[in-house]
């Protein structure tokens, strides 16, 4: 269970910077599977330029960021909404290669077995 908006907030950033770093070009892939703990596993990957490995642990902190105009808190959203439903994020990323974000979020009957 989920608030609609915080579930909006946290796709809208993940795919706006997706299409930023492909500069419209290339191309997003999302896709969406079970995880083997009653999870939803949501990966959603560019074959943009890449976050070099120094950034990769960064990404996530408020008020990092990359871009020219950028705020540094769209990740950071993205990371305390996830964290609010007991979910995680990561990146996996090499230069020249893209990005890919990995979502895991708890389903309800997961979390009915936790209490």
């Amino acid at each position: 269970m989920m608030q609609r908006g915080h579930l909006s907030e946290i796709l809208v950033n993940l795919l706006q910077n997706a299409r930023e770093a492909t500069s419209g070009k290339n191309h997003i892939q999302v896709s969406a599977q079970s995880g083997s703990d009653h999870s939803i596993i949501v990966n959603i990957a560019d074959n943009g330029p890449g976050i070099p490995k120094s950034q990769t642990t960064k990404v996530f902190e408020a008020y990092f960021s990359t871009k020219e105009k950028g705020t540094g808190l769209g990740l950071s959203i993205v990371k305390h909404n996830l964290e609010m439903y007991g979910g995680t994020i990561s990146v996996e990323s090499e230069l020249g290669k893209g990005a890919r974000f990995i979502i895991q979020l708890p389903t309800r009957s997961f979390m009915k077995l936790q209490k």
